[in-house]
């Protein structure tokens, strides 16, 4: 242990009594707020419930409403737990970062996607933090400098206070952990929290810092002033130390401007950036290096500036030779495992390029900040799995414009507005969503090509560009969606519509097939119902479904039955005679009726006919009972003999394994426009295909693709075994733009690497009483 660390140790148990104090004071407002959280949880999933779109996702918010009451305790124990141990570690040193890599790209640690859900908790628990930041940064800054003093003269860093927002938000994540509930409902308690616990930390955080003043630690400490929404875009546009004639004011809750969390993420992710360059060359704020002065860093830019605008043109001439071979341009990158690498390693040489055309010593950090992360954001893309890899290898031209817009307009990083973000988010989400790998011709992929062109080639240092660019996307994103949802509009219509015709089918011959079961009749009847009567039967049935329990479906029943019993042979005489009587009416209703329906099979329609006239021929007929074949219906596997059902057309629940019901259940409860991978027997993904219709009748479930057109027709039974087996997933869309995906995963990248992350109430002993 070093001298630093032993002295540090030994300032922080001088001051134990009050760090104590100052832990049981945030206690005391935590378990009183958290209280008050759980008194209004029940009544907001209530509230929600009652708005549920659907009974499945009702049940689903009282679930979580039985579990958050049955698992309270749990809840505020461990995060009390949580809270003990910030206080606990504080001032106890920690793993050191990993050795950065040579060339800087991704600081040695891969940039990985993360889960939806997870990405959707993250964005939620990111957001709470930067608010509470903002709003309490003067007594947050106090507190760093306060409690810094108590380990040894070390300023924290803002994950590092105990009981800050960030110790706060992520003690309240952990207590979550056990909670079986969707990410919506962890969303909801995100809110309260928010609402009940940090929008009230004002005064707990006031009376921390009085704690500490009051036990003689810097009391005549400065306060501090957060820069205006003026300021805050002059650091964005030049180097971020404040001006010293920059107006002032006490931050609010209320006086956090709109582009202010995006401020707060970038922010923090440069301070990690330049945490893990300490030692290599010094970071933003200094180090061993001597920082370059102004005017070294802004030749060094205009330097940059110009060996992008070179590789740019050069990506220019590439892409018209790509546009020119049309698709012939990507031939297999959709199979082939080393694209992916290929690509990372082109984009980082690109970057080598760049800043082997400058005095790295005299480049401003902020710059070479700005490259790395835009690497990391492409990195990000690259890493997509929905992504298909031909609008990868498309996008991947952006990467040098995208540079150059960075150092340009910073707010590229910081505005979700700005235009070329908005431009880059939407592109991303129109490969994933209407790019079709072996097919790149379709959908938006001409129209993502034409963007990457006219970037490569008029983008100079004009960012107002973008904005005509994003017009003109947003206008051919709203073409292609009518286009496809058109198509898929049209193709659910003709599904329905081969749905109904074929359960009329089915009830129609299970309705025939019944009247021969008795005994056997002349091949002309046999002949007549099965073809010219059960299409009667039909046409009832598609006129009106209801129809079956109506008069007219049951005046055809009994007009067949009639036709069939003439051939009784149980029958006695008189009663044969009394039946041969009623032929003359027979005939005319059986004419009638086949003339109504459009006089088809007259051959099989003249046939009975003649039967009829001649009663003296009968017993010379040949008998016969016909088994008329059940349609069945697509992606049915097999056809029941009960008129096909939800519960039959999934069949036999007795043969269905515990999970395969269980999974039945979580599908039927599905939202048409998710996404499924469907992959081959090696496993390489196969097509990707979207939900768009699941039939309440025979839970058989129309998949489409890309551009809205029938691709593929399964019954619930069969998707189920499939994802069981690991040959479908669902692909869950994202909720979040791409570059606040890829900034969050970032941070959380970095923060990692940096093993700063607090250790979790496992990994070390529990904390004093």
């Amino acid at each position: 242990m070093s001298n630093n660390t032993i002295t540090r140790s030994g300032n922080r148990r001088q001051y134990d009594a009050v760090v104590d104090q100052c832990r049981d004071t945030v206690l005391v407002f935590f378990d009183t707020q958290l209280a008050d959280l759980f008194q209004n949880a029940g009544a907001a999933l209530l509230d929600f419930a009652e708005r549920a779109e659907s009974n499945a996702v009702q049940s689903r918010f009282f679930e979580a409403m039985g579990q958050l009451t049955r698992r309270r305790s749990d809840i505020e124990h461990i995060f009390r737990q949580e809270i003990n141990l910030g206080f606990e570690v504080l001032g106890k040193p920690k793993p050191q970062p990993s050795e950065a890599s040579p060339s800087g790209d991704g600081f040695g640690v891969e940039l990985s996607l993360v889960e939806p859900d997870e990405m959707e908790e993250s964005v939620a628990a990111e957001n709470l933090i930067l608010r509470a930041n903002a709003s309490y940064f003067p007594e947050l800054y106090a507190l760093s400098q306060r409690l810094g003093a108590v380990i040894g003269g070390r300023k924290l860093k803002d994950f590092e206070i105990p009981a800050g927002p960030h110790h706060v938000v992520h003690s309240f994540r952990r207590s979550l952990d056990g909670l079986d509930v969707e990410v919506r409902v962890k969303i909801i308690l995100y809110a309260l929290f928010d609402k009940f616990v940090l929008k009230k930390a004002r005064p707990t955080y006031v009376e921390y810092n009085a704690i500490l003043i009051a036990a003689g630690i810097l009391p005549n400490l400065k306060p501090v002033h957060v820069r205006n929404a003026a300021g805050r875009d002059a650091a964005t546009h030049g180097d971020r130390e404040k001006p010293e004639s920059e107006p002032e004011k006490t931050a609010g809750a209320d006086q956090v401007e709109p582009q202010a969390l995006g401020a707060e993420l970038f922010d923090s992710i440069l301070d990690l950036m330049s945490t893990k360059r300490n030692g290599r060359r010094g970071g933003r704020s200094g180090g061993s290096m001597a920082a370059p002065s102004p005017a070294e860093a802004q030749a060094q830019t205009r330097e940059l500036l110009s060996a992008i605008n070179s590789l740019q043109a050069n990506s220019a001439v590439e892409q018209r030779s790509i546009a020119a071979a049309d698709t012939a341009a990507f031939p297999n990158i959709e199979i082939d495992a080393n694209f992916i690498n290929r690509v990372k390693e082109a984009l980082s040489l690109e970057r080598e390029k760049v800043l082997s055309s400058v005095d790295r010593n005299k480049l401003s950090p902020m710059d070479a900040d700005l490259i790395d992360l835009i690497g990391m954001l492409f990195e990000y893309m690259l890493n997509d799995p929905v992504l298909p890899n031909v609008a990868k290898a498309l996008l991947s031209h952006l990467h040098t414009p995208y540079l150059k817009v960075a150092l340009i307009d910073r707010r590229l990083l910081v505005d979700g507005r700005h235009p070329a973000r908005r431009l880059l988010d939407q592109m991303v989400d129109a490969g994933s969503q209407w790019v079709e790998e072996g097919n790149p011709s379709r959908g938006m992929f001409p129209a993502l090509q034409q963007i990457v062109d006219r970037v490569l080639q008029e983008f100079a240092d004009n960012v107002s560009l973008f904005d005509e660019l994003l017009q003109f996307f947003d206008e051919k994103m709203r073409d292609q969606q009518r286009r496809s949802d058109t198509m898929e509009q049209r193709t659910q219509e003709a599904v329905r519509g081969r749905e109904k015709l074929t359960l009329a089918k089915q009830r129609a011959a299970r309705e025939i097939q019944g009247l021969f079961g008795g005994y056997p009749v002349p091949q002309p009847v046999a002949g007549f119902l099965s073809k010219t009567w059960m299409d009667h039967l039909v046409f009832i049935l598609l006129r009106d479904e209801e129809q079956e329990r109506g008069p007219t479906w049951k005046h055809a029943v009994a007009v067949a039955e009639q036709l069939v019993a003439l051939f009784d042979p149980r029958t006695s005489p008189e009663i044969r005679r009394a039946r041969i009587g009623t032929i003359p009416k027979l005939r005319e209703t059986i004419v009638n009726t086949a003339a109504r329906v459009g006089g088809f099979n007259t051959a099989a329609i003249d046939a009975l006919i003649a039967l009829l006239d001649a009663p003296q021929n009968w017993p010379s007929q040949t008998l016969e009972r016909p088994e008329i074949p059940l349609p069945g219906m697509p992606g049915q596997t097999n056809a029941s003999s009960s008129p096909p059902t939800l519960e039959s057309s999934i069949s036999g629940d007795e043969d269905l394994s515990e999970p395969e019901r269980q999974m039945v259940e979580r599908l039927r409860r599905m939202r048409f426009g998710t996404w499924f991978e469907f992959t081959g027997d090696s496993g390489t993904p196969v097509r990707r295909i979207k939900l768009s219709w699941m039939s309440p009748l025979t839970a058989t479930c129309m998949f489409v693709d890309r551009s809205g057109m029938q691709a593929e027709i399964k019954s619930l039974r069969d998707l189920a075994q499939e994802i069981l087996a690991g040959r479908a997933r669902v692909i869950p869309r994202p909720k979040h733009p791409f570059i606040d995906r890829a900034l969050v995963s970032i941070r959380k990248m970095l923060q990692g690497s940096d093993a700063g992350e607090p250790p979790t109430a496992a990994e070390l002993p529990p904390p004093t009483p």
